[in-house]
């Protein structure tokens, strides 16, 4: 289902801005966000990560499925782990998928990659700083 907001994204515009701290992702969750992926209200996805997030084969595949929905949608992933971006480097080698892979301290060339509207530069570090602190639990969810 479609979800403007949940505890681990927000949409704001056509961006969707999502963090995910390390270990599996239920698969409620997952789906949700792949439903949310797939959306026609979200062009543009600001995936970001701290530690080595675990997803399940069908969740790989459940995304997989909501990239190739159309509109299809740009995704920059910022995380610290290098193996997961150089897993991003080949997938964006595949040509199926627009996904460019950032480390944390060049988050802003990650929202400079996507373009997204409706939200500017400021307003994007501040939403991945916002979402970020409420999968920490930092703050509540709203």
């Amino acid at each position: 289902m479609f979800k403007r907001e949940a505890k681990n994204w927000t949409v704001q515009g056509n961006l969707m801005v999502s963090f995910y701290d390390p270990g599996p992702i239920d698969d409620e969750t997952w789906q949700d966000y792949c439903d949310t992926v797939a959306s026609q209200q979200v062009l543009k996805v600001l995936a970001t990560s701290v530690g080595a997030v675990e997803v399940s084969a069908p969740q790989r595949k459940s995304m997989s499925q909501a990239l190739k929905t159309e509109p299809r949608v740009s995704v920059s992933v910022v995380t610290d782990e290098a193996i997961v971006r150089g897993l991003m480097i080949a997938v964006s080698w595949l040509g199926r998928v627009d996904v460019k892979a950032f480390p944390w301290h060049k988050v802003a060339a990650a929202y400079q990659h996507l373009g997204p509207s409706g939200i500017n530069e400021k307003e994007t570090l501040d939403l991945v700083d916002s979402v970020r602190r409420r999968v920490e639990g930092h703050e509540e969810a709203s």
